[in-house]
């Protein structure tokens, strides 16, 4: 054989077989995290930079524009919550307009101890320790 044909023979083998083993059953799968609709918290602090003038999106598709005072209400809760909570309360907000309202008057922030020391200070678990100061 001659070089030429050889070389020939290299390019006609790497044209053909170049993606063999890519079926279409192998293309790459979209990530399920990545939702088309960003989460409701960050949608609600955008809301907030500009004092309310922002629709928030929804998973069932619909907009809405809330009160300043129900967006800092839901974020003060929310950030007060338990993890677990914070969770099942941003499902909850970001199915529908009615899921915020419900998640807004489920969800109560953690009310201050009822026992005083001294002043504004509550009891904990070292009470008594620091009276003096």
């Amino acid at each position: 054989m001659k070089i030429q044909e050889l070389l020939e023979a290299k390019k006609f083998k790497k044209s053909h077989h170049k993606h063999v083993d890519f079926d279409d059953s192998d293309e790459p799968v979209p990530d399920a995290d990545q939702d088309k609709i960003p989460l409701v918290t960050m949608q609600m602090l955008k809301a907030l930079d500009v004092d309310g003038n922002y629709p928030i999106t929804f998973k069932d598709g619909k907009k809405a524009k809330l009160k300043i005072e129900d967006i800092k209400k839901f974020l003060m809760k929310y950030m007060a919550a338990r993890p677990n909570d914070k969770e099942n309360m941003q499902d909850m907000a970001s199915n529908s307009l009615e899921g915020f309202y419900r998640a807004l008057d489920r969800y109560d922030v953690q009310k201050e101890p009822k026992h005083k020391i001294k002043g504004n200070r509550y009891m904990s678990h070292f009470a008594g320790d620091f009276d003096d100061k």
